[in-house]
């Protein structure tokens, strides 16, 4: 949880900010997951700060969901075209990759449990980024 905590604050994913009368505040909270390795043995524990997208409301919290999305057919022809043309193809992987998105809309979160600001404990979480959960996550 403390890697995760970091990562969000590391990529400034949010702002402290006074809580606004006027605004939808969305509920977060804290899942956990196995990773395994490609054998099935335990890799290791991810713990994922995720909002709760159903306390959402359209047109406040955000307008649009639809993220463009490649389709196999289409990642087939790039790697058979690589493939034929000796090209080098690489894959990656990137961390915390809807931490990378910026939000148009302004959303508003409580503290993530565990690590509320004891200075600032009345705060809420302004979204600078994207964060696992939100109905627009995927199209930042």
């Amino acid at each position: 949880m403390e890697e995760e905590y970091a990562a969000l604050l590391a990529n400034q994913t949010w702002d402290l900010v006074p809580r606004p009368s006027d605004c939808n505040v969305v509920i977060g909270k804290w899942i956990w997951t196995r990773k395994r390795r490609a054998d099935g043995n335990l890799d290791c524990y991810k713990a994922h700060c995720v909002l709760r997208n159903f306390t959402q409301r359209p047109g406040v919290d955000y307008d649009e969901t639809f993220s463009p999305v490649v389709k196999p057919a289409t990642v087939r022809t790039v790697l058979s075209l690589a493939l034929s043309r000796s090209w080098p193809v690489h894959q990656l992987d990137v961390k915390n990759v809807f931490l990378h998105g910026t939000l148009t809309k302004t959303v508003y979160c409580c503290q993530p449990a565990g690590f509320v600001d004891s200075s600032r404990p009345n705060m809420v979480c302004r979204f600078n980024k994207s964060l696992y959960g939100l109905k627009q996550a995927p199209r930042a």
